[in-house]
């Protein structure tokens, strides 16, 4: 949702964590692995027509890994995010992360990280 300038997106990644695991390849997908200028001008051409969070989630599914650790993934939705110029970032976590691993987040990635709900964070760039 974008408000006066202003773009606040909320990142399910309870459902992302979900729906990584059963990821199928798309049409375009399996075409930028043989013919990458082509899913370049796919991209550009349907880029303006996608909200903010539908892009970061089809940029976080390509980018982020179940596999990999949750600060990892983090660290690189941070970075996508503000790519896309998301000024704040909801993210919604199957369960509350240590205060280790915040601060490693804090420490990788320069960002104002509040954390007013346990399964909650809010993250102002």
């Amino acid at each position: 949702m974008e408000h006066l300038g202003k773009t606040s997106v909320v990142f399910d990644y309870t459902s992302f964590l979900g729906a990584s695991c059963s990821k199928k390849w798309t049409f375009l997908e399996a075409m930028s692995t043989f013919a990458p200028i082509f899913s370049l001008a796919w991209k550009n051409t349907i880029k303006e027509t996608i909200t903010v969070e539908d892009r970061l989630w089809d940029q976080a599914m390509k980018s982020l890994s179940a596999s990999r650790s949750d600060e990892s993934n983090i660290i690189t939705l941070l970075k996508l995010a503000k790519t896309e110029g998301v000024k704040e970032l909801k993210l919604v976590m199957p369960y509350e992360l240590e205060v280790e691993q915040l601060d490693r987040v804090r420490a990788k990635f320069d960002a104002e990280i509040d954390t007013n709900n346990q399964d909650e964070l809010i993250i102002k760039f």
